[in-house]
């Protein structure tokens, strides 16, 4: 026990190698806590989930459940809108990823096997307290974001959609059209939305028709904006296939990553788009530094709050040894062990609220990339 105690406060929060896959690759004990999260989630969901029932869910199900309709319907569907049920499973599964990874780490695996062997263990761990593994969950999302903000653009390309964004259709709980009032609030829809559960519950189900946009309905088209760069014409644009969309969705997708505020109007002189573009550039260059942020925080907020309080408790017990004489060992261990007491409350909620975080600034992210115009 006293070796565990003077272990140096930051040693059980590193990789420690467990054995060497080849001669400059070793599998440390992080990288086998993440396969065993794994392991857990596609043993549990497919488990629980296999098939669909009007039985109410009890147990271990209604749990899990409970958990996934909150993300759906509380987390997800304000910022996604019609999009949710497309981003759905990715979400979900970063969310419990993290959360797997996060609680196996409260448990001691380690410390247990070396109080009952007597020998040093370092089996177990918290995945997520390994800035490698926060690094490739935010470079997952990185990619995930910008790739499906460029498939956005594709697709309306290919329907002839792109660029009829203004006006959108407010639904009320019980799936009607809103009044007309709402219209003019740029993110009502996201209020309110708990409502829509005792009014409607086919809204749960399909979100993607409940909260569609009736934005190329007849009477709510927009004339096409000849400086926007979007080729429409009449009420929707021209049809693309889906080689010319793919290549003008990237160049497309540059084009409004950054605001352009001298944007010449219809009557305006063409000359603004000089002024426009200069400033466009350089607010290019901003949101392009800031697309590599936004994954970059997300990588040292899950990393550091993951290491943070195993460190402050060894940081804690090590006081314990360290004390002289028996007495002072008692003085120090007793308010010592009901405050590591409390630390480990905390660090539960903490693999909660990490979880939650990650996976709410990834929605926002991709809210952002596929419905800007929301």
């Amino acid at each position: 026990m006293l070796h565990l105690l003077a272990a140096d406060p930051i040693d059980h929060v590193l990789a420690h190698p467990i054995f060497q896959l080849t001669q400059h690759v070793a599998i440390t004990n992080q990288m086998i806590m993440a396969v065993v999260a794994a392991v857990l989630m596609l043993l549990i969901f497919p488990t629980l989930f296999k098939r669909a029932t009007a039985e109410p869910p009890t147990g271990a199900r209604n749990f899990f459940e409970a958990i996934l309709e909150f993300l759906r319907v509380e987390v997800f569907r304000p910022a996604l809108k019609e999009h949710t049920d497309r981003f759905v499973p990715f979400l979900w599964t970063l969310f419990f990823f993290i959360l797997f990874c996060n609680l196996l780490g409260q448990i001691p695996f380690g410390e247990i096997i070396t109080l009952i062997t007597g020998e040093e263990s370092h089996l177990g761990g918290t995945a997520t307290g390994n800035i490698v593994t926060t690094g490739a969950l935010a470079v997952c999302a990185f990619f995930f974001i910008h790739f499906n903000g460029i498939d956005q653009v594709a697709r309306a390309l290919i329907d002839g959609t792109y660029g009829h964004h203004a006006h959108h259709e407010e639904h009320t709980s019980n799936g009607t059209r809103g009044h007309e009032a709402a219209h003019d609030l740029e993110h009502v829809r996201g209020e309110g939305l708990a409502a829509d559960v005792p009014n409607n519950f086919a809204a749960l189900g399909d979100p993607t028709h409940h909260y569609a946009d009736e934005q190329h309905v007849g009477h709510h088209h927009a004339a096409p904006d000849d400086g926007n760069l979007h080729g429409h014409a009449g009420e929707h644009g021209d049809r693309m296939s889906p080689g010319q969309a793919m290549l003008l969705a990237v160049p497309l997708y540059l084009w409004n990553f950054a605001p352009h505020p001298f944007k010449p109007g219809p009557t305006d002189s063409k000359i603004m788009w000089v002024p426009d573009v200069l400033v466009w550039a350089l607010l290019l260059v901003l949101e392009l530094i800031g697309a590599v942020i936004k994954p970059f925080a997300l990588m040292i907020r899950l990393f550091a709050n993951m290491i943070a309080g195993h460190i402050v408790l060894a940081a804690l017990l090590v006081l314990i040894p360290l004390s002289s004489g028996f007495a002072t060992q008692l003085a120090v261990g007793a308010p010592v062990t009901i405050l590591s007491l409390l630390i480990r409350v905390l660090e539960l909620f903490v693999a909660f609220l990490q979880a939650y975080i990650f996976t709410f600034l990834t929605t926002l992210f991709i809210a952002s990339a596929v419905a800007p115009e929301h």
